[in-house]
């Protein structure tokens, strides 16, 4: 480090004389800065100035490669900063959700952003424009000035990589932590692996299921499964929020479980390793799937869905959906300008229950629930003002689900049917810019509530309402769809009685790297509307 200091004291002085301090080196190094923040990294002041030696270096060197340099990663960086501030860097989620999206969906999460997001995108581009519109320097072919440069750059480079080399023994030039090449690593990598997973998943989607039958004995005639979209569960009433927005969940004899956990904090993931059976290396098996499990079993099944089948290629959940005997998407193929609401996927329900059939029917809703941005959701409207619109459209969009539920429940009543109907989130959501006017939720997976969902079952047969304390995890839905369908299979052995307050093994669940970790070492993330922040604070 000692070297490092000096040499760049040496470099400094000899800028001074050379002009190296001006107006145009200070917004380079500013650029410099504003590229190492933008794409998602911690911030070290050190790769701040390596790059920013880089550039100087390589502008004495080739004015051209400069320029090029420049204007790639000021545009990646003003681009990215948007999504580096609400997600973080590049991470197996992000590549597999730009993947998954499409037009509509993206479109709604830019709107997402605070303002001041797009400004700072601006700057950044600004910033760029004026170094790329001063005037060109002549230096000479190489000089001391260009050695103190190298030598700069090439020390900090060697500081991530020795430091690894340090306390694991292994060195690496790819553990340099510049952001730019971190960046341009990670998503390369990353990359590879989605398109290894997707891959994967065509393989088996392509594949018969190998379910082994032991026994089919259900209790009900029509299996109901509403899957909900980014529901923290500290957003619902009936689950101890501090708003009365879940009027029928609240008051619906029927099973809540308080303490529920999605297997990972994103749709795709998590579902995926809710819905279908995990082998051994903790992959989903697509083809063993509660569809397929409930065709064999001699169930007729349904998949309905409000959100989409295709973005770059068909999803892991639309590659399940399909498998399913009667398939209906309200959004088709490339999503755009479809304005569909989940109360329209009821159109479809009273001609799946009424279908002349004489099996025990499975049907399966997919709802867009509270997916960000939660205004589009509910068209701008809420009930109850907290924070700022879009948070009130969020627990708006709670309310909407609920309806949902009511609604969905008196077709079940109606149709004179013995039924049972389970419903719970794919995952939770985290707050950004918290305490500001700019407050939203997103995708995120470093807090608990993150994977704090709902989980809700109602029966025909049910005759009051009761409450599950005991943790439960998305890990073990299938167990649960055994045990709640009667369907047995070889496969699929429940270790514990779910409906109950048995104790289980400790929770885990996967995040965005996507590693299986413990949900316990997570940090809180808890729904508190300013009013009660300023109170508590006051109070002190």
């Amino acid at each position: 480090m000692n070297f490092i200091s000096l040499t760049l004291r040496q470099a400094v002085s000899y800028s001074r004389v050379q002009g190296f301090l001006s107006w145009n080196s200070g917004i380079l190094f500013l650029l410099a800065l504003l590229i190492n923040i933008s794409l998602g990294y911690e911030l070290r002041a050190l790769d701040a100035i390596g790059y920013f030696s880089f550039l100087c270096l390589l502008e004495r060197l080739s004015r051209r490669a400069f320029k090029y340099m420049l204007i790639v990663s000021s545009l990646v960086a003003a681009c990215y900063f948007p999504f580096g501030r609400t997600y973080g860097a590049p991470n197996f989620n992000s590549i597999l959700s730009l993947y998954s999206s499409n037009p509509e969906e993206a479109g709604e999460i830019l709107q997402v952003f605070p303002l001041w997001y797009y400004l700072v995108s601006l700057g950044i581009l600004g910033f760029a424009a004026l170094v790329l519109q001063s005037p060109a320097r002549v230096f000479p072919r190489w000089s001391g000035h260009h050695s103190a440069l190298l030598t700069v750059f090439l020390s900090i480079s060697l500081v991530a990589p020795l430091n690894v080399f340090y306390t694991e023994g292994t060195f690496s030039l790819l553990n340099i932590s510049y952001p730019v090449f971190h960046f341009v690593k990670d998503i390369t990598l990353i990359n590879m692996t989605v398109n290894s997973e997707h891959r994967r998943m065509q393989e088996l989607a392509t594949l018969q299921d190998n379910w082994h039958m032991v026994a089919a004995k259900p209790m009900h005639q029509v299996y109901v499964v509403v899957i909900g979209e980014s529901a923290r569960r500290d957003a619902l009433g009936a689950f101890g929020g501090h708003w009365n927005n879940t009027p029928f969940m609240s008051h619906a004899n029927g099973v809540l479980f308080q303490n529920y956990l999605s297997a990972a904090s994103s749709t795709q993931q998590s579902l995926g390793l809710t819905l279908t059976l995990v082998g051994k290396d903790q992959q989903p098996q697509y083809q063993n799937n509660i569809v397929t499990l409930a065709k064999r079993a001699g169930f007729h099944t349904y998949w309905f869905s409000n959100q989409g089948q295709l973005g770059h290629y068909d999803t892991a959940i639309a590659s399940i959906a399909k498998r399913a005997d009667n398939v209906q998407f309200l959004k088709n193929g490339n999503f755009i300008s479809q304005d569909t609401q989940d109360m329209d996927l009821l159109k479809f329900t009273n001609d799946a229950l009424n279908e002349n059939s004489e099996a025990p029917k499975l049907i399966v809703y997919h709802l867009m629930g509270s997916h960000p941005k939660a205004c589009e959701r509910t068209h701008n409207k809420y009930e109850t003002f907290v924070d700022n619109e879009e948070v009130s459209c969020y627990l708006y969009s709670i309310t909407q689900t609920d309806n949902f539920l009511a609604s969905l429940h008196q077709q079940l009543q109606n149709s004179g049917k013995n039924f049972s109907m389970i419903y719970f989130s794919d995952h939770g959501l985290a707050f950004k810019e918290r305490g500001s006017k700019s407050e939203y939720l997103s995708h995120n997976d470093q807090f608990r509530q993150n994977y704090q969902v709902p989980m809700f079952i109602t029966s025909s047969g049910d005759t009051r309402h009761r409450v599950v304390k005991a943790v439960r995890s998305a890990n073990d839905f299938m167990s649960l769809f055994a045990e709640w369908s009667g369907i047995r299979s070889r496969e699929v052995v429940p270790k514990y009685h779910f409906i109950s307050e048995q104790l289980t093994s400790p929770a885990y669940v996967t995040n965005f790297t996507p590693s299986r970790i413990d949900y316990y070492k997570l940090p809180q993330d808890p729904f508190i509307p300013h009013s009660k922040i300023l109170s508590q604070t006051a109070l002190r």
